[in-house]
């Protein structure tokens, strides 16, 4: 029921007590009450400050008194700092997080009045009204729809240049329906650049040309202009006056000394006027602040990621965001639709393959990647030369990821980290999805991987319950009755994260944060696990140093025995 009508005696309240706050005060002008087409009910009022008038709508919600009244100017005007967009409601004394129903519309409107009459000086200055709560800065941008992206780092390039100085820069541009959002891609001329981006290279963006303006001057004249047509640009940032006369007019960055930022798109409106189209400024902090990760030690490890499937193509897109920048990816499969189930990858990388659409997207999370692709299924029916190649290049890779759960890509993993003493990881999902296995080994501190998908074998078939996993596919189980059951998404993301982890242990090096080498992982409950995120610890049994030194061989001993095998003298 519509809350006037349920309690009549606030709604009168409410009215009397707008009725007693223009008596008592002159700046409140006016005080008219009408109800909207649902219903609502509003009270039109009019306060003055200064010699102006701001006509405000006080909107009851359908919940009062449980939420708070909205107060919001008349038409697209922007009143204050404290705003939801031009023409949005106002973000007063009283709010949602700190309502109480004891306030009335009446206290909204005085506390609207003290905000106009706070940010508008005598002296005709803007004033500044501190916030008392913290909005978060998706909130704020949510009436945003003008964005201007800048990386960490792109004013701090210009230190040490002159303070007053007009640079060329270049921007890329994306759109959503009514959005539009600029990235600041580099500060210089092409070619002489004082600042060049750090962040991905945005694919299909639009491209953007512009200056950035550094001056000691007060800007406050083009800061507070509002966006529009305006008649004289030149006047107004007489540095911008050579610029003008061009088909293509140019984006603005303007810093000021005071710290002021301030940014517009500049473009020939339909009058064929200058139209000043305003962003607002996001500086982006620094990355590696959100991460947990050492990513000094981990961005100079070369990682080998072996299958591109739904497994691998998640460890690949979070080890690039915890700082890995060096990547070898192998897989020889295309990617199609029925993989966009489980896949890091999504439809754009359809009919590609997984190593190149994959390398795409680690490319889109850090700009500095380094990726190598093979085409190649380890194990597959491809040349010789190839296959070698590609495990040589395993070989040199401090960390080998089978993402595969194929017996014969294992194998060749497992020979090529034992004969290269590289630590490896590997991740498989149990049929059903009722869980999984995540194991590392490192060299002389594991069994090598042979012998340790050996002992994980055993350690699932000496529980007394059968391995209900182990004759299924990796992915698909058959019951006896019903259809089969399919690991998702969720299931694979769940495993995927865990061999993620371990990777990033062995990156960093130093003692490592997991007691053990390998985990059972369940999902349901089902065979050994009790309940889902059931997790068995798998004690592996190190058997001693993986290869025997041959360093000391002796010049005569190699020498005789390239004699032995050439049937000759070896020169």
């Amino acid at each position: 029921m519509i809350w006037w009508l349920a309690d009549a005696s606030r709604a009168r309240l409410e009215k009397a007590a707008l009725v007693a706050l223009q008596e008592e005060h002159d700046w409140l002008t006016s005080v008219r009450v009408r109800f909207l087409d649902n219903l609502q009910l509003c009270v039109d009022v009019e306060v003055a400050h200064g010699g102006e008038k701001f006509p405000l709508a006080v909107i009851y919600p359908i919940n009062f008194p449980d939420t708070p009244p909205i107060v919001m100017p008349h038409g697209d005007r922007r009143l204050s700092e404290h705003q939801y967009g031009a023409g949005g409601e106002l973000c007063l004394q009283w709010r949602p997080d700190n309502w109480d129903a004891a306030v009335t519309g009446a206290m909204m409107v005085e506390s609207a009045f003290g905000l106009i009459a706070a940010e508008r000086a005598p002296d005709g200055r803007t004033g500044a009204v501190l916030s008392d709560h913290r909005t978060s800065l998706a909130a704020e941008l949510r009436f945003e729809t003008w964005r201007l992206m800048v990386p960490e780092g792109a004013w701090a390039s210009l230190d040490g240049h002159l303070s007053e100085m007009v640079v060329k820069i270049s921007l890329s541009t994306t759109a959503r329906r009514v959005n539009r959002v600029a990235h600041l891609t580099a500060i210089g001329a092409p070619g002489n650049e004082l600042w060049i981006s750090p962040q991905p290279k945005l694919k299909n963006a639009g491209t953007r040309t512009g200056y950035l303006l550094r001056t000691r001057q007060d800007m406050s004249a083009l800061a507070q202009y509002g966006g529009g047509e305006i008649d004289d640009l030149a006047k107004l940032v007489p540095d911008l006056a050579p610029l003008l006369g061009k088909q293509e007019l140019p984006f603005l960055i303007v810093l000021e000394e005071s710290g002021r930022h301030t940014a517009y798109d500049v473009q020939w409106s339909i009058n064929n006027l200058p139209l000043l189209i305003p962003y607002r400024i996001i500086e982006e902090g620094e990355l590696a602040e959100r991460s947990a990760s050492n990513r000094d030690a981990i961005s100079t490890r070369y990682v080998a990621i072996v299958g591109c499937g739904s497994i691998g193509s998640k460890i690949a897109a979070s080890l690039a965001r915890s700082g890995v920048r060096k990547f070898l990816l192998v897989d020889e499969d295309v990617f199609l639709a029925g993989n966009l189930v489980r896949n890091e990858l999504d439809a754009l990388a359809i009919g590609w393959h997984k190593v190149d659409a994959l390398a795409d997207r680690i490319q889109r999370i850090v700009a500095d990647a380094d990726v190598v692709t093979r085409k190649v299924a380890l194990g597959g029916q491809t040349s010789a030369i190839a296959m070698d190649t590609t495990i040589e290049l395993i070989g040199e890779c401090d960390l080998i990821i089978d993402a595969t759960a194929n017996p014969t890509s294992f194998n060749l993993c497992a020979g090529t980290s034992k004969r290269n003493r590289k630590p490896m990881v590997w991740a498989e999902v149990f049929g059903g999805g009722i869980g999984g296995i995540v194991a590392r080994v490192r060299p002389d501190t594991d069994p090598p991987p042979l012998e340790a998908r050996n002992q994980i074998t055993t350690w699932c078939e000496d529980h007394n319950k059968p391995w209900e996993a182990a004759p299924k596919g990796r992915y698909e189980a058959n019951p006896k009755e019903g259809p089969p059951f399919i690991a998702d998404d969720a299931d694979v993301a769940v495993i995927a994260a865990h061999a993620t982890r371990f990777a990033i242990d062995i990156l960093e090096g130093g003692e490592t944060a997991f007691p053990s080498s390998a985990y059972a992982i369940g999902l349901k409950k089902a065979w050994i696990f009790e309940a889902p995120f059931d997790t068995w610890p798998v004690d592996l049994r190190g058997s001693g140093p993986w290869e025997v030194d041959t360093g000391l061989a002796s010049s005569d001993v190699i020498g005789g025995l390239m004699a032995e095998l050439v049937g000759g003298d070896a020169q």
